[in-house]
């Protein structure tokens, strides 16, 4: 059980019994050696008491007589029996010289010990290889007539059997309650947390049972307060799942819509050439049919960049610092051949010192490419179009005007909706999506963009952006 961490699959008892259970292991050992302690305190209490008293009374039977010390050992100092268990008992009276004057004269006052007083003293101690428990007392005689001083020491030490096992008695009662309230301890947390979470077992089984495109928000009424947060945390989560998907389902409608037509064209024009078996009108057919895949691959990128730029996708992610004057600058290059080609004056403006922005500079070209793109378009021949980027405080506003047939304020709401193109704009290659790509990717870098009339004619796409400071 304890071999390896639990898994996400194991039940919550087998993760009470792998976190609880080891931690409690060594707070019953400790708890184990404070019991045996006090146990052994307590035994050596008990019989230090009956030591005491049989030290005493060999020290009122001591006395002087003609200049000599006579000692009387009484027989209840050497009765000492407990429970059947007969201790061995040794003992020594020495003269103040510090020789033996009876008992055991290898019975030795220990090295360690300061000088015996009236008061007595008990130690553990080693005699004849076995563990002894030693009383030490001096009694003072007040015999001047002494040579070598009126003061004895009396030594009587016994055997620990009995202590030890009392001790281990004590100790045995004393850990079976230990474990026994452990036990409880166990059952009654093991139950407490049974309780507990409950609401979040009935909560998984909920979620578990849930469609598999259900992202609806977790109810976080039934569960602990302490778990909120991570509920929280979930439901912010699917919240972005579900906006994900719902930008996959429109990307996926959307193409499944747009693209159907383009091949049902291709396919028609096929069908078409090779019926015929004039060259110039076969001739003319392929070319019909490389407009018709020029257009349908122009809108599959838009749809891609378009999927792209969103928020909900959360793809713009590769930023970095940029200056988005340069960044305009090279837009305005790239279109100077087309421009050129449609004989339309293409300009450019942007103040000298650099306008640094945290953005994807991959989107970004990609949002004033569209915007000067559809000036392009729609610009007639001998027109103009200006690209200007100027520095407003913590804002770059980037304005596209040109000479073209405008939009009407009635119609500026709606040119920024998916493949939506104003009738009669005349232009067939187009595949509604430019400005709406710019706002997306506009909007995705804390910008905006506004439609408005130009002095001369035309339209003003002006995009507003946040830079550095």
């Amino acid at each position: 059980m304890w071999g390896k961490p639990p898994t996400s699959s194991v039940s919550l008892h087998q993760r009470l019994a792998w976190w609880i259970l080891p931690s409690l292991v060594p707070i019953l050992l400790i708890t184990a050696v404070w019991s045996y302690r006090n146990a052994m305190d307590a035994a050596n209490h008990a019989y230090d008491r009956s030591l005491t008293t049989a030290t005493q009374a060999i020290a009122e039977n001591i006395h002087v007589s003609n200049g000599r010390i006579f000692a009387d050992i009484p027989y209840a100092a050497m009765d000492l029996v407990d429970d059947g268990v007969q201790e061995r008992i040794y003992y020594a009276i020495l003269e103040p010289n510090g020789r033996a004057l009876t008992g055991y004269e290898d019975l030795l006052l220990p090295k360690e010990i300061d000088p015996p007083t009236s008061i007595p003293l008990m130690v553990d101690s080693r005699f004849r290889e076995h563990d002894i428990r030693l009383g030490i007392l001096a009694k003072r005689l007040y015999a001047p007539e002494l040579p070598d001083g009126d003061t004895v020491t009396i030594l009587f030490a016994e055997t620990t059997e009995a202590r030890t096992q009392l001790a281990l008695r004590l100790f045995l009662d004393n850990l079976k309650w230990q474990i026994l309230m452990v036990v409880m301890i166990i059952a009654v947390l093991g139950f407490a947390l049974s309780r507990i979470f409950h609401p979040l077992l009935a909560l998984r089984e909920s979620i578990r049972q849930r469609n598999a495109e259900d992202l609806t928000p977790v109810p976080v009424n039934e569960v602990p307060t302490e778990v909120r947060p991570l509920i929280d945390a979930i439901n912010n989560h699917m919240a972005r799942l579900a906006q994900m998907l719902q930008a996959r389902r429109r990307f996926l409608a959307d193409a499944a819509h747009q693209i159907r037509t383009p091949l049902a064209v291709l396919g028609t024009q096929a069908e078409y050439g090779g019926r015929q078996s004039d060259p110039e009108e076969m001739r003319r057919t392929f070319e019909s049919m490389l407009n018709s895949i020029r257009g349908t691959r122009h809108m599959a990128s838009q749809m891609l960049i378009l999927a792209r730029a969103e928020p909900a996708n959360g793809l713009i992610q590769e930023r970095a610092t940029l200056d988005i004057a340069e960044l305009a600058r090279e837009v305005a290059g790239d279109f100077v051949v087309l421009a050129l080609e449609k004989n339309i004056e293409l300009a450019f403006e942007a103040p000298d010192s650099p306008l640094p922005m945290d953005g994807d500079a991959t989107m970004l070209r990609e949002m004033i490419s569209n915007i000067v793109d559809n000036a392009l378009r729609y610009t007639p021949a001998n027109g103009h179009v200006t690209l200007a980027v100027a520095h407003a405080g913590t804002r770059a506003i980037l304005r596209v005007t040109d000479d073209g047939p405008g939009i009407p304020p009635s119609e500026r709401g709606k040119v920024f909706q998916r493949f939506y193109r104003i009738l009669g704009s005349g232009d067939s290659e187009g595949s509604g999506l430019g400005l709406c790509i710019a706002r997306e990717i506009g909007q995705a870098h804390g910008g905006a963009i506004h439609l408005d009339d130009a002095s001369g004619g035309g339209l003003i796409v002006e995009i507003i952006l946040p830079i550095q400071d």
